[in-house]
């Protein structure tokens, strides 16, 4: 039987033990805390039935450091919620271990930043949180080189990394200055370190020409080290005037850079900024962006190779060959009356007619010195090559780098032709490219003799002034086979600007014949120019050209 006293010993005791138990836990259980997870220090620690929760936690792994709102967790440690905080992350610092230990439990988490190193490269994360199987974030900002992303997520079943924006402020690459670069819709496996991205716009800057460029349907790989596009639209006003499109662009980087466009394949050595490629020309031309196949390139069939090579380190370097060949089938026939797009005196266009048979067609043997004046003043080489020459080309591409804008463009009175039957008027790059496979297929399937034909009664000698047949009448009321040598070399030196010229002066023919007697000295014409030449006649400024 208890006695009073004995009972009440026990109570006094048992009420210390609870006492004792109540007033301790706390510090019990930050012992077990610290001594089960060494470099983790909190503020507080709250005990309930599912678990335990700690508040002001401080963390130093080594690796991993910073500071947590709060973090609650099970009493085997399995499940664990972590709300608020920022924690750096040292991946290079990272110790090497099976990582079982980490799987088997269920970590959750939200209103995390995050600053990530790995080598060179320091990364942060804002408001990184667990959704299910996937890790979100609101944004994320890469230092080197600076890229910034909005919202996105990791799912750790797929590895895969997704994102509805990433910005680049600028990279440089291989002489080229990358610049507003923005991707839409980027995924990123990070296990078979494969990307794919909707789209890209950004800017490039290259030889102090600013490129606009946009991209769809892009993927790239690490092994190998490639990338593909869809598609590639670029705009500079060197190229074309709008944006042109190339499909099926596809880039390969080693020790050179291999570009693939359609069927072609160009090289770019990185050392010397070197591009080159060789191909047949009817690959170059299957290959050409869609806004530059225009009729009749679409249609027109070529044998024979093309080889070029452009280099820009340490100074412009540029060759070219071509034997290209048209099979004459595959283009517009040209030996009877057809119609091309002239241009009226304030731009407009229209359809003019014209071709052997038609109203107003001059024969050769009716146009009098206008051959000998045109290919004097505009192609001298015209007998002698096969629609186009590689030095008018090498000159104007070292030219226009010199000066930064296109000013020169080395056209042949055959590409000259070319342009004037099928092409516009805008002096670009993308023009002369087209009028370089036409000319050669013009002269596969015509004479000399035709080419010239065609191409006096093509151009415009004047506002609105088709044809020499025309032109003579227009400015000296005379057929081109009545035309005086220094009346025909006025003729010929309009040419570059038609639509421009003031009527002829006696001032500016004396000059075209002192011009002439400079040419007939140096034995470039004819004798018979000088029976219309004074001696005491002053200079030019009128000097041969090719440069259309």
């Amino acid at each position: 039987m208890i006695t009073k006293s004995r009972k009440f010993w026990l109570s006094m005791t048992g009420g210390l033990f609870v006492s004792t138990c109540f007033f301790s836990y706390p510090h019990v259980l930050r012992w077990q805390i610290e001594k089960r997870i060494p470099g983790v220090q909190f503020q507080d620690a709250n005990l309930s039935t599912s678990g335990v929760t700690i508040t002001g936690v401080s963390l130093d792994k080594g690796w991993v450091k910073g500071n947590l709102d709060s973090v609650s967790s099970d009493f085997q440690g399995h499940n664990i919620t972590i709300n608020g905080g920022s924690l750096s992350v040292n991946l290079d610092a990272r110790p090497h271990g099976n990582g079982q230990e980490d799987h088997q439990r269920n970590i959750q988490f939200s209103d995390l930043t995050l600053k990530v190193t790995k080598e060179d490269h320091n990364l942060s994360l804002d408001n990184v949180r667990s959704e299910d199987h996937k890790v979100c974030f609101s944004g994320v900002q890469l230092e080197t080189p600076t890229i910034t992303t909005g919202e996105g997520c990791f799912d750790k079943e797929t590895h895969t990394v997704t994102v509805g924006q990433a910005s680049l402020k600028q990279l440089k690459i291989m002489g080229a200055v990358v610049s507003d670069l923005v991707a839409n819709k980027v995924t990123y496996n990070t296990k078979e370190k494969i990307a794919a991205v909707e789209g890209v716009t950004a800017q490039v800057t290259f030889e102090k020409q600013t490129f606009s460029i946009e991209t769809n349907g892009v993927k790239a790989s690490r092994h190998p080290d490639t990338v593909t596009l869809g598609s590639l639209r670029v705009r500079h006003p060197w190229l074309a005037s709008d944006w042109i499109t190339m499909e099926n662009v596809k880039v390969h980087h080693g020790d050179r850079w291999d570009l693939t466009v359609g069927g072609s394949h160009v090289q770019v050595e990185p050392g010397t900024l070197t591009l080159s490629g060789s191909e047949t020309c009817d690959t170059w031309i299957g290959s050409l962006p869609i806004s530059l196949k225009a009729s009749p390139l679409d249609k027109i069939h070529m044998t024979g190779k093309s080889s070029f090579s452009i280099g820009f380190r340490p100074n412009p370097v540029f060759t070219l060959k071509a034997d290209c060949r048209a099979t004459c089938s595959s283009l517009p026939n040209l030996r009877k009356p057809f119609s091309y797009t002239a241009y009226g005196p304030k731009g407009e266009k229209f359809q003019r007619e014209t071709g052997p048979g038609s109203k107003g067609w001059v024969s050769l043997r009716m146009m009098g010195d206008m051959p000998l004046a045109v290919t004097t003043l505009e192609d001298p080489g015209f007998e002698h090559h096969r629609g186009f020459i590689v030095q008018a080309f090498v000159n104007s591409f070292t030219d226009n780098l010199k000066q930064g804008r296109f000013l020169r463009g080395g056209s042949t009175l055959t590409m000259q032709l070319a342009k004037n039957l099928w092409l516009t008027r805008d002096k670009t790059l993308g023009r002369k490219v087209q009028e370089f496979f036409l000319a050669q297929g013009i002269e596969s399937c015509y004479s000399k003799d035709e080419i010239m034909e065609l191409y006096l009664n093509v151009v415009e000698f004047g506002p609105n002034q088709y044809g020499i047949g025309s032109g003579a009448q227009h400015w000296f009321k005379k057929g081109p086979g009545e035309l005086f040598p220094s009346e025909a070399f006025w003729l010929a030196s309009i040419l570059p600007k038609p639509s421009r010229t003031a009527p002829p002066t006696d001032e500016a023919l004396k000059r075209i014949e002192g011009l002439m007697k400079r040419l007939a000295d140096d034995g470039r014409i004819p004798d018979f120019s000088l029976d219309v030449v004074e001696d005491d006649v002053g200079g030019s400024d009128v000097e041969p050209q090719i440069d259309q």
